[in-house]
């Protein structure tokens, strides 16, 4: 069976790496034994004997522009190139050159027996899976897109961003009536504590994976804050963040900042000269950092995926992850209440099932 993966993330190229560990486990019978394993890692909680790769799962790459997050996938394909075959294409730079990647992109979609996706609703996903013969679908963490497919998918409605509104149907829509036929078979390779929605298995993702080749995280005696993108994204007002970041850096010792690759460089030098900490930008995602170290023995967050994904990549591994809640006074006008009420939800969500303290701001 051709399997191709469909990449446009540093956070979606690892959690492809993560599946195909998994996967090959199933295949050759073996499960790896992680000191301290968090519940709930290992087999699904469906029959997923059809997820089994070949020794190496093809990446296909859709480069972003954003030089940050182009370094990160540069890193990540390198630490997971035991069971990957990753080839990069440009479809967003240059002119002619884009369209004739594209198009090699879209023969690799219509071959593919199984695609495995980590963003539906990106837009160059939605354009490419029209394309699509596959005969499985693999649907790979990608933060809280995950969370707001599976609403949509038990919901009916169309493919929408949890912070956007509006728009037409255009490649969404064409992306669903794929989705929806009812030959594909549908899993979902998450950490997130969903209900599985009509038709998709769920299979739990355990960081398994990461948590094995780097079982024990460096440690320091500080206070990390993570920092996140809800002010670039239009939710959060950057001067009401800033003043967040200021309270914790105060009264929980924060003495470094590890920036979101999507944070801004204007933000990031305003957050260094207010609160006067040392502001990082990670060469790889959160979760890789956390498990190779150094981190902080204590890790605050705002509401985000790392707050589902930090305490299953850090289980008993020394470090504490707390919770920084968001005031509805910090959002933006424009901001829906579809929106507010999705940032609640991971939040109540993330406290519910890891127990993470909530710092109240």
């Amino acid at each position: 069976m051709r399997t191709l993966a469909l990449v446009e993330s540093p956070a979606q190229l690892l959690n492809v790496a993560e599946w195909a560990y998994y996967a090959r486990q199933r295949e050759e019978g073996t499960r790896t034994r992680v000191p301290g394993q968090y519940r709930g890692e290992g087999v699904g909680r469906e029959g997923t004997d059809r997820l089994v790769p070949k020794r190496y799962v093809d990446v296909a790459v859709l480069l972003p522009l954003d030089p940050h997050s182009r370094a990160q996938l540069a890193r990540v394909a390198k630490l997971t190139s035991g069971g990957l075959r990753v080839r990069t294409f440009e479809v967003r730079a240059g002119t002619v050159g884009r369209f004739r990647q594209f198009a090699a992109v879209r023969r690799l979609v219509a071959r593919a027996d199984r695609l495995v996706v980590g963003d539906l609703f990106s837009g160059m996903v939605q354009t490419l899976l029209p394309a699509a013969r596959a005969r499985e679908l693999v649907i790979v963490d990608d933060g809280t897109a995950t969370t707001e497919f599976v609403r949509i998918m038990a919901e009916g409605r169309r493919l929408t961003r949890w912070h956007q509104q509006g728009g037409g149907q255009g490649g969404g829509g064409r992306a669903m009536h794929w989705l929806l036929e009812p030959s594909l078979r549908r899993s979902l390779f998450t950490c997130m504590e969903v209900e599985p929605p009509p038709g998709i298995t769920i299979v739990p993702n355990g960081y398994v994976w990461t948590r094995f080749h780097f079982p024990k995280p460096l440690t320091r005696t500080g206070a990390d804050l993570l920092g996140t993108s809800l002010v670039e994204t239009g939710i959060v007002g950057e001067d009401r963040y800033l003043e967040a970041v200021r309270t914790v850096v105060r009264t929980r010792g924060v003495d470094r900042y590890l920036a979101h690759r999507r944070e801004s460089e204007d933000k990031l030098r305003r957050i260094t000269a207010a609160t006067g900490v040392s502001v990082l930008r990670p060469d790889v995602p959160l979760e890789l950092l956390a498990a190779q170290g150094p981190i902080g023995h204590t890790v605050l967050t705002f509401p985000s995926t790392v707050a589902h994904t930090l305490p299953i990549v850090l289980h008993e591994r020394g470090v504490r992850v707390e919770l920084c809640e968001i005031d509805e006074a910090w959002l933006t006008p424009g901001t829906s209440s579809h929106a507010a009420e999705f940032l609640r939800e991971m939040a109540r969500s993330a406290m519910n099932r890891h127990g993470l303290t909530a710092v109240h701001i």
